[in-house]
């Protein structure tokens, strides 16, 4: 009988040593807990309008007040990234987070559960820019679109935990329990944190002496790539400046002066737009469309879950493939491609009538749109210097929460004017459908910038290390 590690051991059998390892599936865990959280409330929301006597404003009023909040936090969260041990900072949110969480379960009125609300949305903002500004301290840039894709699979697990516990917990116990069980996860975590050393601030290419022989290898190779091609540094994102006494409106003008960054930013703020779209209406519109149960269209969401799952993980691995082999554009291939074959797929999916032919075109358009993720994270990571990457992912935080914010209010305006329903949804969804075909024609203008930018944040670390 396999055991438990060796289990482990073979999902993350990529990874070069414990440490590496340990971190990650933290990493993966905070986006777990924090999107199970996020998942809870909609989940529960009919309980919820008869537990506090409120409408659907109140209840949209939730989610729309833990967004607007994190958007606002998130500026601070980066600063104190970049500026003080990152794994305390998990360490101390994730502890308050626990104890918030523990009050929304509690909560005996719904102004009780919404301030609580409204701390979660503070502290939850912390793991935005600590994620991928440890991920690029600890993984080599050979690896990142593989570790990338771990932790951003659990966004996708916290989703379909988000749907099941209610089914499970609050059918058996009460509906204080599913908040209560993540408060208790929550609480191990923060300890968990506590517990793993802050890993070195190692600049652009990663980790080397600390992983071994290996780490230095993958990254010199990525080094080397660009030395080889005679890539001259982008004077634009060339640093002229410690990144430690800039302040918080000089690092988010500096991210944008990079070309490539910039390019990220605007790919994956019209990606989440449209996968928070497809999230918020997915039941409203199977229900509606396909004439089902709500039991079934839970179900078929978390089929499609499952393809959505599959491409954050494999895809990464892809990115990091072709990296291996030479192919230093291999992120921007591959997360273009994400957007394009999403499209294709998405489209007769939105057409069809038959459940059978739809969810496998649903599963596959999940693939495509969730697969695209890694390699844009990745290639953010990649072109920026390791002591401004928590302030550069607060700024995506920002536009993220507002992106995701008025993505419901657009498509459920837009689908009002074209008949309301299941209809009116359908033809709101194949109307933005072109919207991810133009985001797989800007991710591909990187083409003229990612290696320039990259030889510029190797530049400006080696500067800022003489």
């Amino acid at each position: 009988m396999v055991s438990a590690r060796r289990m482990l051991h073979s999902v993350y059998g990529w990874v070069a040593g414990g440490y590496e390892r340990r971190a990650l599936d933290l990493l993966l865990l905070v986006l777990v807990l924090d999107y199970a959280d996020r998942t809870l409330v909609g989940a529960l929301g009919p309980t919820l309008k008869q537990a506090f006597g409120i409408g659907n404003f109140k209840l949209g009023l939730l989610s729309a007040a833990f967004l607007f909040v994190g958007a606002g936090a998130a500026l601070p969260m980066g600063m104190l990234t970049d500026r003080i041990s990152r794994t305390a900072l998990l360490a101390g949110s994730f502890a308050l987070w626990a104890a918030a969480i523990g009050v929304v379960g509690a909560s005996v009125s719904f102004a009780m559960f919404f301030g609580a609300r409204v701390l979660l949305g503070i502290v939850s903002a912390a793991s935005g820019p600590t994620i991928p500004s440890l991920v690029g301290d600890i993984v080599p840039t050979a690896r990142r679109g593989r570790a990338l894709g771990i932790v951003n699979g659990g966004l996708l697990a916290g989703l379909g935990i988000g749907y099941i516990l209610p089914a499970t917990i609050a059918s058996l116990v009460s509906w204080r329990w599913c908040f209560w069980l993540l408060g208790i996860a929550g609480a191990a975590l923060a300890y968990a944190f506590w517990r793993l050393k802050e890993p070195e601030r190692t600049g652009v290419m990663g980790p080397s002496g600390r992983n071994g022989a290996k780490g230095e290898q993958e990254s010199s190779r990525v080094r080397q790539m660009v030395r080889e091609r005679n890539v001259e540094p982008s004077p634009s994102a060339m640093l002229e400046r410690d990144p430690s006494e800039m302040t918080m409106w000089d690092a988010a003008k500096y991210t944008v002066r990079v070309r490539t960054d910039l390019i990220g930013l605007i790919a994956r703020s019209i990606g989440d737009f449209f996968f928070q779209g497809i999230a918020t209406f997915a039941v409203v519109f199977a229900t509606g469309w396909y004439g089902i149960s709500q039991g079934t269209a839970d179900m078929v969401i978390l089929v499609i879950g499952v393809g959505a799952i599959a491409g954050v993980l494999l895809l990464g691995r892809v990115s990091d493939a072709l990296l291996g082999r030479g192919r230093l554009n291999s992120r921007i291939w591959v997360g273009a491609s994400g957007y394009l074959l999403a499209v294709a797929a998405l489209y007769p999916a939105f057409i069809s009538r038959s459940l059978a032919v739809a969810v496998p075109l649903f599963a596959v358009g999940a693939f495509f749109l969730a697969g695209a993720r890694p390699s844009l994270d990745a290639i953010r990571v990649d072109v920026l210097v390791g002591r401004l990457r928590g302030r550069a992912e607060s700024v995506r935080q920002v536009l993220r929460s507002v992106f995701e914010g008025v993505a419901p209010v657009v498509l459920g305006g837009l689908s009002g004017m074209l008949g309301g329903g299941a209809e009116g949804l359908r033809l709101a969804f194949l109307i933005v459908l072109p919207t991810l075909l133009l985001n797989g024609v800007i991710i591909l203008i990187a083409l003229r910038t990612y290696q320039s930018d990259v030889a510029a944040a190797i530049a400006s670390t080696e500067k800022d290390s003489e």
